[in-house]
């Protein structure tokens, strides 16, 4: 459950930037990389992410985000057990994801996946997240994306309430044998867009700007099925024109 309070309450952009800090900090300067143009511009990568996006759009949307997005979840609906994700899980989806990368670039992938994954459960904690909760991966890679798409940043009320919108479309899909690696990608996806974010504010490139704007709508075109820039995330989460 997100968290409430004054002393609780987190700004998505404090959330990030905090992230960012945290995942710099620990990330060999060799590997920070990264964070420039060049290595997640992977052409087969990107495609495999937008295969991996496309098919959750079929099982958590069903093909129509607005009609799912009608859908009311009752406030008292008791929320599904989190999927237990082992570090096998998550070596074995990273191995997956760096194969396409050359072969002197895959060890490093498989590397900077891993440590991507590792650092999102600090965002789940900052944000309220509840741990391993699939609903919470799908928000912040929509939360993410806009904000790269956009060039905007998001409050906790957003944020809270394009949470509570994934809660139930997302448990309904849950049974799908993809659900794990859907949700590990999702939440590699969302820190790494995150922190590149941050990392631009410090050391500005229009260029690698261009990039990350460009990742964020695709992500949302293919997660969402629609144009990014009939997306919208205010108040009332998330809202398509």
């Amino acid at each position: 459950m997100v968290a409430n309070g004054p002393k609780e309450a987190f700004s998505l952009k404090a959330g990030l930037a905090t992230i960012t800090a945290l995942l710099l900090a620990s990330t060999p300067a060799n590997a920070q990389a990264w964070f420039a143009p060049g290595y997640f511009d992977n052409w087969a990568f990107n495609n495999q992410a937008a295969e991996m996006l496309r098919r959750s759009q079929k099982q958590i949307f069903r093909g129509d985000v607005v009609k799912t997005l009608r859908r009311r979840q009752p406030p008292d609906a008791p929320l599904p057990p989190a999927p237990k994700i082992t570090q096998d899980q998550v070596q074995r989806i990273a191995n997956q994801l760096s194969s396409s990368f050359a072969a002197d670039d895959r060890n490093k992938a498989r590397r900077i996946f891993v440590e991507l994954y590792a650092k999102y459960d600090q965002l789940e904690r900052q944000l309220g997240v509840r741990p391993s909760d699939p609903a919470g991966a799908t928000a912040a890679l929509i939360a993410a994306s806009y904000m790269a798409y956009a060039n905007a940043d998001l409050g906790e009320a957003e944020f809270r309430s394009l949470y509570a919108q994934m809660r139930a479309p997302v448990a309904a899909a849950a049974t799908e044998s993809s659900a794990i690696e859907a949700q590990v990608t999702m939440a590699i996806l969302a820190t790494y867009l995150a922190a590149t974010r941050e990392a631009l504010k410090a050391r500005p490139s229009q260029a690698r700007s261009a990039d990350l704007r460009r990742a964020g709508g695709s992500y949302l075109r293919e997660l969402l099925g629609v144009d990014p820039s009939k997306v919208r995330i205010g108040r009332g989460g998330l809202a398509l024109l």
